[in-house]
Order: C-alpha cells, then sequence, then structure tokens
C-alpha cells in the first residue's frame, strides 16, 4: 500500500523495483498508474497502490517480478 506522506510528484525516470529486482525506469505518470519501460523495452503500467516505498532514487513495488506481469502492455 502506498504510504500516505511518500511525495510522488518528481517521479519521472526513477527506477521501479519489484521485490528486490530491477523492473524499468518511470517513463510517465497519471493519479492512478505509473508507465515502467524495461531495460528490454517491455512497459508495463502499474497501478500506483503497488508502490511499497521510495528508497533514494529508487520506488519499491509490493508485488514480485512474477505479479508484474499482469500489468505488461
Amino acid at each position: 500500500m502506498l504510504r500516505q506522506n511518500l511525495n510522488l510528484d518528481n517521479l519521472l525516470e526513477k527506477r521501479v523495483r519489484a521485490k528486490k529486482t530491477l523492473v524499468g525506469t518511470i517513463e510517465a505518470k497519471s493519479d492512478s498508474f505509473i508507465l515502467v519501460t524495461s531495460p528490454s523495452g517491455v512497459k508495463y503500467s502499474i497501478p500506483r497502490y503497488h508502490i511499497d516505498r521510495r528508497i533514494g532514487n529508487e520506488l519499491m513495488l509490493d508485488i514480485s517480478v512474477k505479479e508484474l506481469l499482469r500489468y505488461r502492455i
């Protein structure tokens, strides 16, 4: 669950990890989703409620890489 005090204003080009595995970088955002592109060009539209926390320049998701596949576009 996204923490209430997490500042997500400056998200573009931040790295995203799913359970410690690098997923890619944020290319776009909306009020409900972030668009993440992997180094190989695979894109994911991930609901913001899966953002667990921010550590430095990275966002950590509360899902595994396997679960992430359902958000592939």
